[in-house]
């Protein structure tokens, strides 16, 4: 499409040769091969074969895909696929720019709104740092239920893990050992027990809302919603090289206070009968199963708690400060925060 539009775009003669060059982020550099490098006619013919119908698909599209494409979409007050939830984040900012939150940007931004802001600004992030051993295991994992528990029909996960379950990702012998074990144990709590249909199940759905008193989009992503009975079950999965004890366990996942706020609002329809918020933590010697009731008085109004105290400071914030400490050594944005040079200092790196 590039090509196309360089070489027949008007006004201007029409040029002897299109190049289109892709330039690195980092060192500025181009990539030696180009991605087109032609005539103008062969821009067009290349353009009626890859581009044409790809373009005609997205501008005659008539259906409605709320997602990550929402964060920056200037038609979510008015899109009739954006339900609207006043006061689900629990704060009042009508007065102030529409900004898209999420539990992801949450925790980013709990640590260092410097951290938040650079992410959202859609940086390249430091692979080293962003896919570490730990997390590529655990989204080995998560990859590979989700495809599981897409697969119709619709069986519950065994105890017999194939060997070759990684797919795309290349873990160390002790990664791929210790997620082979994961997954056993996930079978013993695997929710398809429970999914009958494929109405019944809904795997890492993109749900959007707008919270019009909070001026905000609100962006989740469940790793799973299935039916029991006629009751909608929000369900996380959690990876964990060791035992783990919750000192606060909506604190440490503020998506489990989102889904129970949601779920309690009956936004997701359904019977509320056997409607509840699970977390599956998967770790060495068997699988822990949380259950939270989103009609538990006390539940409910810890989950809104955690909610406005995550989301109060960020609705304010217009500056988004960096806040140098050790964590800075583990964080993916780092080389573009203007207090590298202060985080280098506190982590003892000579850089």
């Amino acid at each position: 499409m590039a090509a196309f539009v360089t070489a027949w775009s008007q006004p201007g003669p029409t040029p002897r040769r299109v190049r289109v060059v892709e330039f690195g982020f980092l060192d500025g550099r181009p990539d030696p091969t180009p991605l087109f490098d032609g005539t103008p006619e062969e821009a067009r013919v290349l353009f009626n074969a890859e581009a044409l119908d790809v373009l005609s698909t997205a501008v005659d599209g008539g259906e409605y895909s709320p997602g990550r494409a929402c964060r920056s979409c200037r038609f979510t007050a008015v899109c009739p696929a954006v339900p609207k939830i006043g006061g689900l984040l629990g704060v009042q900012a009508r007065d102030r720019p529409l900004r898209t939150w999420s539990p992801t940007s949450a925790r980013s931004y709990r640590e260092c709104p410097a951290r938040s802001y650079l992410r959202a600004s859609m940086l390249p992030v430091d692979e080293a740092v962003e896919r570490n051993a730990s997390a590529e295991r655990g989204r080995a994992v998560h990859d590979y239920l989700a495809a599981c528990h897409k697969t119709v029909p619709h069986n519950a996960c065994g105890l017999v893990v194939p060997d070759v379950w990684l797919g795309n990702y290349a873990l160390a012998d002790d990664q791929h050992v210790l997620g082979s074990e994961l997954l056993r144990f996930h079978a013993e709590v695997c929710p398809m027990l429970y999914v009958e249909s494929s109405e019944d199940v809904r795997v890492e759905p993109s749900l959007v809302y707008l919270d019009e008193e909070a001026s905000s989009r609100v962006l989740v992503q469940p790793d799973l919603l299935y039916r029991d009975g006629d009751s909608w079950v929000w369900r996380e999965v959690k990876t964990s090289a060791r035992r783990r004890r919750f000192q606060d366990l909506l604190w440490d996942y503020p998506q489990l206070a989102l889904g129970l706020e949601l779920l309690g609002r009956g936004a997701l329809d359904g019977s509320p009968a056997r409607s509840r918020v699970e977390l599956e933590v998967l770790r060495p010697g068997g699988a822990d199963l949380i259950t939270l009731d989103p009609f538990s008085p006390g539940t409910r109004q810890a989950a809104r708690d955690v909610v406005r105290r995550l989301v109060a400071p960020w609705r304010e914030d217009d500056l988004f400060i960096a806040t140098p400490g050790a964590h800075c050594s583990a964080c993916e944005v780092a080389r573009w925060c203007p207090s590298r040079q202060q985080c280098d200092a506190i982590s003892g790196d000579a850089r």
